[in-house]
């Protein structure tokens, strides 16, 4: 095996895999002992929240330590070879190898800067023949993509210019305002959705 799997992956399969365990059922003796310790307190005595958790708590932990099923383990570990024997390009991009993401950047680059390079000479009323030409050249392009850089810097510049101030920060400040709405919204799902699980 030659892929090694993260803690947080390992921890994700085993979760699924206990997940999928038959429910755990309560020994019968469990609802005997708490009735005895709610039988003890006087009877007009309401137990506070905090004193009933702490007393299932100290019932709970003396219960026997469940057991995994014995064909657990082999799941867990034919998943993993399962997930070695996958091809790397067949992986997200971080299970790549050194090489080959190094490559793939430098030529993404490459055609990334290509492509500004030849829209900007399109902007300048240049053909497709002149175009072409001019990235087949080699690193001819260099130059204009620090020209394009420095165009798309000049024109982010006007454009903010010409936008009052007034309406600038009220858009910035209506996306702040839905920005902590989302976030508000999403803690509010997560506490109802898995908290209460």
């Amino acid at each position: 095996m030659n892929h090694k799997m993260t803690p947080e992956e390992l921890e994700q399969l085993i979760h699924r895999e206990l997940r999928s365990l038959p429910p755990r059922k309560a020994p019968a003796s469990l609802e005997a002992r708490m009735q005895a310790i709610l039988a003890t307190r006087a009877p007009r005595t309401v137990a506070s929240p905090e004193a009933l958790e702490q007393a299932i708590h100290r019932e709970l932990k003396v219960l026997p330590l469940r057991k995994a099923p014995a064909s657990l383990e082999a799941r867990v570990l034919a998943e993993i070879e399962r997930r070695a024997a996958v091809a790397w390009y067949h992986k997200s991009w971080s299970y790549w190898p050194a090489p080959v993401r190094a490559a793939f950047l430098l030529l993404g680059t490459a055609f990334a800067g290509a492509a500004v390079a030849a829209f900007w000479m399109f902007c300048q009323g240049a053909t497709a023949a002149h175009v072409t030409q001019e990235i087949a050249t080699g690193f001819g392009w260099f130059s204009r993509i620090t020209a394009t850089v420095g165009w798309i810097a000049n024109f982010i510049r006007q454009v903010v210019g010409g936008i009052p101030s007034l309406w600038l920060y009220g858009g910035l400040a209506f996306l702040a305002a839905m920005y902590a709405t989302f976030v508000g919204l999403g803690t509010a799902a997560y506490r109802y959705l898995y908290r209460n699980n």
